[in-house]
């Protein structure tokens, strides 16, 4: 595996490159994991925790587009290794997920840098501190170090982008020497599929260096060489994750958004059209205020200082690599551009692969300012060598500032270690609403499911999102598991059931709300009750 991921180089063979990569995932691990939420939790925007939690747990689907590749290692991930409680380990897959990517952003700079002549970035040395700087730039970034203390599918995400990265410049060094690099090339295509079963835009970052290799094979090897049937084969082999949604669905699981095990189910899960209307559903005069919070973002997690190297170091790459600059910035405005356009409020976590990105650009800007440095001590002889090596020394905490102070500014605000606010809601609503009925909106809905389907089930309380009720699916699977709380008769009109919930149970069983200010409450009589609404009449 390590020579199919990081080809022959000599830097695999040598310790001190070796002990470079475990180094980076000890450290990203140890940040992440005494940081990251020690329960389910939907802060640092991690709301969906609970719904993939509880379709792991019951090996079943959760929400569009059904994250299969997640969904199974994350059950895997919980059987294997059982410390804690289900939410808990949740949260650790993350905190490994993306201690391991960290190395791989390592060696994605290393190969950028490699591209480059040594009388640009230096020696190796220089070249190993450049890179490794960059990638814990990368992995101290408040974005990406939000999403490796919840459970969400970014750390994952973040993993198979920066290996299929290594792999993909190593097939381009590859080709541009002639050889067709076959077998990486189906290795590549592989991860890719399997990839795209945890998320979907890594399709979107991938495609500019997709075509860039297609072009390069085109170039060396002509027609045959594109259309070769094994990355092809590897490709569909890759996306084959996604069988296990309908054969999951068919199990009928108690969580099984869309009924998937029908043709038409399948295609509304796997489309996302549920999310169809987010997607460029950004209005006009919105825009320009995304456009300029994400420029705030860069600056957030590089810092000024780091984003003007990293600007200078994609200058630098032109001037040596331009495909590779064509292929990257193309990945960062595709992505840029559907993070800005989608109309929810944390689509800006789209952009950790941007960032990612940006990284390796940062790591050829400090290579090569790095070797300026140098070069301006060497030639001014009335320079001690201990001031030559002062220069360079005050050279290294500039850049080092920039991991450092990612960790000093968002450790009070990333670290979930003892917020443990949403776990007692959780634990607090089902332990009040057994044998009940619980009505939740967002962000307090998959804790609530989670607690209901995991933690206590014995409690027997059913949660039900008003918003979801419009889904005839959901109203069946709600009659299949809870079926004497809920009407076998399901009303056409979407307004009429939650009231028809409310009136099935009202004096049988405790019912309440998470919440009493949306649209679709005006009809009831709720009455605070703790953190809760309880409906009356």
């Amino acid at each position: 595996m390590v020579t199919s991921l990081f080809g022959k180089d000599s830097f695999v063979q040598d310790r001190r490159h070796v002990l470079v990569l475990v180094g980076l995932f000890v450290l990203s691990f140890a940040l992440y994991a005494s940081t990251m939420s020690r329960g389910i939790t939907w802060l640092n925007t991690g709301p969906d925790g609970g719904d993939f939690i509880s379709a792991a747990r019951a090996w079943g689907v959760p929400h569009p587009t059904g994250y299969p590749t997640y969904t199974m290692l994350l059950r895997v991930f919980g059987d294997v290794v059982a410390i804690g409680d289900h939410a808990f380990r949740a949260n650790l897959f993350s905190a490994v997920m993306g201690a391991l990517a960290v190395p791989f952003v390592y060696v994605a700079a290393l190969r950028v840098l490699r591209r480059l002549p040594g009388s640009e970035v230096g020696d190796s040395r220089s070249v190993t501190a450049a890179a490794l700087v960059a990638a814990l730039a990368f992995g101290t970034s408040r974005l990406f170090w939000s999403q490796a203390t919840v459970t969400e599918v970014y750390t994952l995400n973040t993993l198979f982008a920066s290996s299929l990265l290594v792999l993909t410049l190593g097939v381009v060094r590859d080709v541009e020497m002639g050889r067709s690099s076959i077998r990486n090339r189906v290795l590549l295509a592989v991860l890719l599929g399997v990839g795209l079963g945890n998320h979907t835009t890594l399709g979107l970052v991938g495609a500019p260096f997709g075509v860039w290799v297609t072009w390069l094979v085109w170039g060396k090897f002509g027609w045959r060489g594109v259309f070769d049937w094994r990355p092809i084969v590897g490709l569909l082999a890759g996306l084959s994750v996604y069988i296990y949604v309908p054969i999951a669905a068919s199990a009928a699981p108690i969580v099984s958004w869309g009924s998937p095990d029908s043709f038409e189910g399948f295609r509304w899960m796997i489309s996302g059209t549920i999310y169809r209307p987010y997607a460029f559903g950004l209005s006009n005069d919105l825009i320009s205020g995304r456009i300029a919070t994400i420029a705030e973002l860069l600056f957030t997690q590089f810092t000024i200082v780091g984003t003007v190297i990293g600007i200078a170091g994609l200058t630098t790459i032109w001037s040596y690599s331009r495909e590779f600059v064509i292929a990257s910035v193309t990945s960062v405005l595709v992505v840029t551009v559907y993070a800005v356009a989608y109309d929810t409020v944390d689509s800006f976590i789209y952009l950790i692969l941007v960032f990612m990105m940006f990284s390796l650009w940062l790591a050829v800007g400090m290579a090569v300012l790095g070797q300026g440095v140098r070069r301006f001590a060497g030639r001014t002889v009335r320079l001690s060598s201990f001031q030559r090596q002062l220069y360079v020394g005050v050279f290294a905490v500039v850049v080092l500032i920039v991991p450092v102070w990612s960790v000093a500014s968002g450790w009070d605000e990333l670290n979930l270690a003892d917020e443990d606010g949403p776990a007692q809601f959780a634990e607090s609503t089902i332990a009040k609403a057994a044998g009940g009925v619980v009505f939740a909106e967002e962000p307090e809905l998959f804790a609530l499911v989670y607690q209901a389907q995991v933690a206590d089930p014995e409690l027997d309380v059913m949660i039900v999102g008003p918003f979801m009720l419009g889904h005839d699916w959901y109203w069946d699977q709600l009659v299949q598991y809870y079926g004497d709380r809920m009407p076998t008769e399901r009303p056409a009109l979407y307004e009429d059931r939650m009231a028809w919930i409310v009136d099935y149970n009202h004096g049988i069983v405790p019912i309440y709300s998470t919440h009493d200010d949306r649209d679709h409450h005006d009809i009831f009589n709720l009455v605070t009750d703790g953190d809760l609404f309880r409906f009356e009449y």
